[in-house]
């Protein structure tokens, strides 16, 4: 069982949340295992449109984010004495990646779909992900969204 467990979330992929959860609470360790929920607002990580975006942008979209982190978690009755919320802005997967890096987290569980024809050409983020993590990473794979 793991410890410290990341499970990034896309907010707007609601139907799909229940089967993330669920998939991270199976590996968790049921007595000490901690959650961080996280959620990656991506807009900043494109040049052409960073430089339009403000600083009410960044502000509103956290605190918008950890509202409905925590309702989440509320909702699928995570333990939340041992849940953390976490909001970053960037490229998804890199942003993964270093929040795993920096909360040293033994095991990320994230969602992803059926691969497509362009996933072949351009790498989906649990494809980044899988390929560079220092720990395990347990793929979901969902409804498509």
């Amino acid at each position: 069982m793991f410890e410290n467990i990341l499970v990034p979330i896309h907010l707007e992929y609601k139907k799909n949340h229940k089967k993330l959860l669920m998939g991270a609470l199976e590996v968790l360790n049921k007595e000490t295992g901690k959650i961080s929920l996280f959620n990656v607002d991506e807009s900043s990580a494109h040049a052409g449109v960073s430089p339009i975006l403000n600083q009410d942008h960044d502000s509103d979209y956290k605190e918008e984010a950890l509202k409905l982190l925590s309702e989440i978690a509320s909702e699928y009755q995570l333990p939340l004495e041992r849940v953390e919320l976490i909001v970053r802005h960037g490229a998804v997967h890199q942003q993964i990646l270093e929040q795993a890096k920096d909360m040293n987290a033994d095991a990320i569980v994230m969602m992803a779909t059926k691969p497509s024809f362009g996933s072949y050409f351009i790498s989906s983020t649990a494809e980044r992900v899988i390929r560079h993590a220092k720990c395990s990473v347990f793929v979901i794979r969902l409804d498509n969204l």
